[in-house]
């Protein structure tokens, strides 16, 4: 659960407390292996946006100041998608359910 639930307290960085407990926990339960690898997943699939809308905010913060909102409003929504997503896959897993996130790259198995 507190995979799921590490992008809602460290944004960007949401893919580190998930990735530690999956290479903590992989050969011991295979219920936590599942959820911390979906949450990494998750989390790393996040930080494209978070790139993209980070770039977006510097750049428009540089060139058009009036615009930067713009960025600033992206960082705001990916955080929200991201605490959204993992309040739902925490609620998952705190029901004995294996909870997959709809839309993640798969770089952990």
């Amino acid at each position: 659960m507190l995979a799921h639930l590490s992008g809602f307290v460290i944004a960007c960085l949401g893919w580190i407390p998930p990735l530690a407990i999956y290479f903590a926990k992989r050969n011991q339960s295979q219920f936590v292996r599942h959820h911390a690898s979906e949450a990494a997943n998750f989390q790393i699939t996040m930080l494209i946006p978070y790139v993209f809308a980070g770039v977006a905010f510097f750049g428009l913060g540089i060139f058009f100041p009036n615009l930067s909102w713009i960025g600033y409003l992206l960082i705001a929504l990916v955080w929200i998608l991201s605490i959204v997503f993992g309040v739902i896959g925490a609620s998952g897993a705190n029901k004995g359910a294996w909870y997959r996130y709809p839309a993640s790259i798969r770089l952990l198995k």
